[in-house]
């Protein structure tokens, strides 16, 4: 099962560190976790999903 908190986290990790080199447009660790359950709702929408990867 995968922790969707945690994954809200890693995306909005991603969000914060792209725009790192950008300091006249950083966003909040708060705004880009919206943006991160906006994106995951999308992909939702679309009949994908996001899950943990089997060990092989």
């Amino acid at each position: 099962m995968v922790d969707q908190h945690q994954v809200n986290s890693i995306i909005a990790d991603a969000i914060c560190e792209c725009f790192k080199d950008h300091p006249e447009r950083s966003i909040g660790f708060e705004e880009a976790k919206q943006i991160a359950k906006c994106v995951v709702e999308a992909l939702a929408d679309a009949r994908l999903e996001i899950r943990v990867r089997e060990q092989d």
